[in-house]
């Protein structure tokens, strides 16, 4: 066989070998063997494997980053390298008579292949160098397509495929196309052609006939080439999709346009990014068919990791149809046991073929950072849904000596339906509180006023009644109907001072659940083994670098909870301490008088109960500036009156686990069951999607809403940099 395959090598050929030239009245030509097949079989027939892209789209737009139509142009096509490196020339010679004195038989013919001894070795394409030259061999029939695409490119040149079987392909210039209009019908066609063959004893193609250059005229061709397919495309930004899954389409876009000079379309980018992530991670074909032996790898290697999983009721016993998955690592449920009691939950979509739901459940660690606690993939965000996931991570995850839970969230009916009617998550054994930002949202929606979005936050996060009371009397005085509609929630769901337990910890909105999903904003990209995997991995980094940071802390609190110390400390060496009880440690704390007249106010503090009528220290359970005056005022620790979950040795202990690696899939065992997505679940997008970020009224700018602008040099509030004192330094 390899003597056989020797033969045909082609390791002494050249690039653009062909036969001798003649001249046939103003026509350069080169003869071509009697017995070549003729180039015209076959014009109309398209690669079976561009059959799927469209046509190319027109004037689209870069508003947002959104998948537009599955489909592209069919008959676009290119590759990535450079024109000025490959491209050795091109012939433009007019002829001067009329066309049909055109000479068929002057056509080029077949380059013929040399001899070769046996010890010559197989002339095999390189990827890296795409140098293409007859005689070469291809691993497979894809190789041949891309190299001669890639080639054209470079060339700046557009090609159709002429014939395309199991066995043989080939491919002559557009120009010869017959939807191809000559500007220049005087011209002879272009001699460009290629072809490719598979003997029946080989399992290599190898390249029969190979052409170097083109003689048409060059400005015919569009700067949008043909031959780049999206899946060209995925190849050419392999690298950088693998550096950064979530590389914008626009910069997709520039890129292809800076290295390739070709203007590639939004559709065409957008494609290109899919399939390039298809083919990192896998589709969600293949990610369901590993998921199983994943988990069970997961939780082999990093024992107490918990799992849970739920089927569709229609899956067979041989192969069960996904509806939820629950996960959560051991280290982050310790940790989370020693944190405070409580939970932001929210959901995100993810992107794909493949409709779901990110679910999230996180608290705060002893530093006052995001803890990823539980994750779970939904097919929807639904009363069923969120009541499964909160079973779950009250089965799996909570912990009765950590006290009732309180959980924080928006005003999903899936969630206040969930906390409502289960029994583990009913008070007292848990609260439920709402996140202040999107009461407020929900406001502005109705009553849309500057006004009234800042009288609603200061109702809701003051902490003192005096405080409570002059912003009520103030929003009823400008609108008493938006009064009225934030009566109608519960003022303990929604105000701090109403608080009763002080349940929330001094914690108002959602924001680090809504952190959290734009940490885990990549992963919304990936399909559903390679999301749980991207999570893993985002969770051990975290998990590292936290437990570097405790470890090389030398204060009595954790590097955050210590600069917030210290800078209520410099606050409170201004105030002024009064003892009014030694046995009971009761005092009166004069904060310092301000210019504005602000100021000047009397805080009772009993420092042994751990109580300051300012209400801030027992609803966060972390010191105000008047607490921290009485303890300056007695030489008290810090750490005397913090709670003990601030603690830097809690720190210490939150971030004490150990993660372990897993091994490659070829030592996964099998978890002996497979599964399916829900058919039901897969979509087709047509046309272009929604902005990546939904509008809500954060984006709206009221009439009295004065602009603070910040300006861009100095980066001082209220001026921008046009007017800058500094414009010209």
């Amino acid at each position: 066989m390899m003597d056989l395959l020797r033969g045909f090598s082609a390791s002494r050929s050249y690039v653009g070998e062909m036969g001798s030239p003649t001249h046939v009245g103003n026509q350069l030509l080169y003869q071509q063997p009697a017995d070549e097949e003729q180039e015209d079989a076959g014009e109309d027939l398209e690669d079976a494997d561009e059959d799927l892209e469209d046509a190319q789209e027109d004037g689209e737009t870069e508003d947002s980053e959104v998948p537009p139509s599955d489909s592209e142009s069919d008959d676009e096509f290119l590759l990535p390298q450079s024109s000025e490196k490959y491209h050795t020339g091109v012939y433009q010679v007019f002829c001067n008579g009329p066309s049909e004195d055109y000479d068929e038989v002057a056509e080029l013919r077949d380059c013929q292949l040399p001899d070769f001894d046996d010890e010559d070795v197989m002339d095999i394409w390189n990827p890296n160098a795409n140098l293409i030259r007859v005689g070469m061999f291809f691993k497979t029939k894809e190789e041949v397509v891309c190299a001669v695409r890639q080639w054209n490119v470079a060339c700046n040149r557009e090609i159709i495929v002429s014939e395309s079987r199991p066995n043989v392909w080939r491919a002559k210039c557009y120009t010869r196309s017959k939807k191809y209009i000559d500007p220049l019908p005087n011209t002879p066609p272009c001699r460009w052609a290629a072809s490719a063959s598979q003997k029946k004893n080989q399992h290599m193609w190898q390249l029969t006939k190979w052409v170097d250059t083109h003689n048409c005229y060059g400005t015919v061709v569009r700067n949008n080439n043909r031959c780049l397919k999206s899946k060209d495309v995925a190849a050419h930004i392999s690298r950088l999709i693998q550096s950064d899954i979530s590389f914008p389409v626009k910069q997709i876009r520039a890129y292809l346009k800076d290295t390739l000079h070709v203007d590639v379309s939004y559709s065409k980018a957008w494609l290109g990014r899919r399939k390039a992530i298809e083919n990192i991670h896998g589709s969600w074909d293949t990610n369901f068919m590993e998921l199983p032996s994943y988990m069970r790898e997961l939780q082999n290697r990093n024992n107490g990791t918990v799992v849970q999983w739920f089927h569709h009721p229609h899956g067979t016993s041989h192969c069960a149809t996904f509806k939820y998955v629950f996960w959560a690592f051991k280290p982050s449920i310790d940790a989370f046991h020693l944190c405070q009691p409580v939970i932001s939950i929210d959901g995100t979509h993810l992107k794909g073929p493949y409709r779901s739901k990110l679910l999230i459940a996180v608290s705060k660690n002893a530093n006052n950072y995001i803890l990823p606690v539980a994750y779970a993939i939904v097919d929807e965000e639904t009363i069923e849904s969120w009541s499964w996931f909160l079973k779950q991570f009250r089965d799996h995850v909570a912990d009765d000596r950590m006290g009732p839970l309180c959980v924080l969230s928006d005003r999903h009916k899936g969630i206040i339906h969930a906390m409502t009617n289960m029994d583990d998550w009913k008070e007292p054994n848990a609260y439920h509180r709402f996140c202040l930002r999107h009461v407020r949202s929900n406001l502005m929606n109705r009553f849309k006023s500057a006004s009234i979005k800042k009288l609603c936050w200061a109702i809701g996060s003051t902490t003192q009644k005096r405080k409570y009371i002059s912003a009520v009397r103030e929003l009823r005085s400008i609108n008493e109907e938006a009064w009225q509609y934030l009566l109608n929630i519960e003022k303990r769901q929604w105000t701090l001072l109403f608080d009763s337990g002080r349940r929330r910890w001094g914690t108002l909105t959602t924001n680090i659940s809504e952190s959290m999903n734009n940490v885990l904003r990549d992963a919304r990209l990936l399909p559903i083994k390679a999301c749980i995997d991207f999570t893993f991995q985002k969770d051990v980094s975290q998990y590292v670098k936290h437990a570097e940071i405790a470890n090389n802390c030398n204060t009595a609190l954790p590097p955050r909870m210590w600069r917030v110390f210290n800078n209520r400390d410099r606050r409170a060496q201004d105030h002024e301490v009064f003892l009014y009880d030694h046995l009971e440690a009761r005092y009166r704390v004069t904060s310092k008088m301000e210019t504005n007249d602000d100021g000047g106010n009397d805080y009772t503090v009993e420092y042994f109960r751990k109580k300051c009528t300012c209400r801030k220290w027992q609803t966060e359970r972390f010191p105000c500036s008047h607490a921290i005056a009485v303890c300056r005022h007695r030489d008290g620790l810090p750490h005397e009156i913090v709670d003990v979950r601030f603690h830097t040795s809690t720190y210490r202990q939150q971030y004490g686990g150990h993660y372990y690696p897993l091994r490659h899939k070829s030592l996964w065992s099998d978890a002996g069951w497979r599964i399916q997505g829900d058919p039901s679940k897969v979509t087709t997008l047509r046309g272009r999607r929604r902005a990546r970020r939904i509008r809500n009224e954060m984006d709206v700018h009221y009439a009295d809403e004065p602009r603070n602008y910040k300006c861009g040099i100095c980066k001082e509030l209220g001026h921008c940099r046009t007017i800058c004192p500094y414009v010209n330094h």
